[in-house]
This record gives structure tokens, C-alpha cells and sequence, in this order.
């Protein structure tokens, strides 16, 4: 075993680390003391065999240990609410198409695929799939933030026209326009120049 003041050094250096979760930090301090304990038996001094430990362990430094536990623990929750958004989506999306197509066949039902179809795809499909690529997005440059936050913006005020529009309520073209003129000059720029940026970084 390596000494006391080594393993109260180990503990100073995990503890200055933003880790929470006590157990987590006991079984790290356990770790990463059994790895310096092996490359000094190596004949490695102690600050080379804690380097080398902290490395093979967290080569990005230890907060990424419990974002990592904290994926793990939630992998299950999250796959759930991956499949439950992309599964609403098709739904949402295919309600939506086969409304529009009953509507030009003028077929019955057709409003309620409409209406039921847009709201799905612009107030729970979209919010949901902007909360699971929220960290995503958070990483990104400014103009991929905006071109995912105008693209569900303009979308959103589309169905709300649409809805007016078949309700025939006054204003509709007013927001009909609004959701156009957002699609256009604030989804379209944001979406032109990321593929811009997109063909120039494979060169």
C-alpha cells in the first residue's frame, strides 16, 4: 500500500474536482490508489504514477467521470424519450400528409388529420426533439443554435396560420405571412450559410 500522505494526496486531488457524489469519489480515491500503487512498484515516483493514473482513468480530466456515470445512469430514461420523440414525429408526420392529401381528395376526416397532425409535429414533437438536442446545442456555434431555433419557430407559426386560415379567422394571412417571412429570412440565411461552412470544412 502507498503511504498516507500519498493517499491523502489522492483525496485533495479528487476533492478539488466538481464530483458530487461521495461513493463515487470513495471508489475513484480506491482507483486511482491501486494504479499509483502499481506504477511504483514499477519504480515510477509518486507525481509521475498519479499522472499516469489520472490519465489512463480520466484522460479528459475527472469531471467527465460523473457526466459519464450520470449517462449511465440514466441511458435507459434517455433511449425512452429518443424513441417516444422520433416515434411521435412519424406519427405526427404521417397524420399530417395523409391530411393534406384528404383535403385535396376532399375525403372525410381530413381536418382532424390537419389539425392533429400540425399540433403534434409543431408543440410536441418539436419542443421534444429541441429538449433532447438541448446539450447538443449548447456546444454549437451561434449559428446553429439559430438556424434550429427560426426553422421550429417558423414552422410553429405555419400551423397556428393554418389552423386560422381553415377556421377562417381574422388575421390569418397576417400570421401566414409572419411564419413565410421567418422561414425566409430567419431560417433560410442560418440554413444556406451552416452548409456553406459544412462544404468548406471537407475541403
Amino acid at each position: 500500500m502507498i503511504s498516507d500522505e500519498y493517499v491523502d494526496e489522492v483525496i485533495r486531488t479528487v476533492d478539488d474536482s466538481s464530483l458530487k457524489d461521495h461513493s463515487l469519489k470513495d471508489d475513484l480515491v480506491d482507483h486511482l490508489c491501486c494504479l499509483i500503487e502499481l506504477q511504483m512498484k514499477k519504480g515510477s515516483a509518486f507525481e509521475n504514477a498519479k499522472a499516469y493514473a489520472l490519465e489512463q482513468t480520466a484522460p479528459n480530466g475527472l469531471n467527465e467521470i460523473q457526466q459519464e456515470t450520470i449517462f449511465l445512469l440514466n441511458y435507459s430514461k434517455i433511449i425512452f424519450m429518443k424513441r417516444l420523440t422520433y416515434t411521435l414525429g412519424f406519427i405526427f408526420s404521417a397524420a399530417w400528409i395523409l391530411g393534406i392529401f384528404f383535403k385535396l381528395m376532399h375525403l372525410p376526416f381530413a381536418m382532424i388529420l390537419l389539425f392533429g397532425g400540425g399540433t403534434g409535429l409543431a408543440f410536441i414533437f418539436l419542443p421534444l426533439m429541441l429538449i433532447n438536442k438541448y446539450k447538443q446545442l449548447m456546444r454549437e456555434v451561434l449559428s446553429e443554435r439559430m438556424k434550429w431555433v427560426m426553422g421550429s419557430a417558423s414552422f410553429m407559426l405555419f400551423i397556428i396560420a393554418s389552423w386560422m386560415k381553415l377556421s377562417h379567422l381574422m388575421g390569418a394571412g397576417v400570421m401566414l405571412g409572419v411564419s413565410f417571412l421567418v422561414f425566409t429570412v430567419g431560417f433560410l440565411p442560418f440554413l444556406f450559410f451552416r452548409m456553406y461552412q459544412g462544404s468548406v470544412e471537407e475541403l
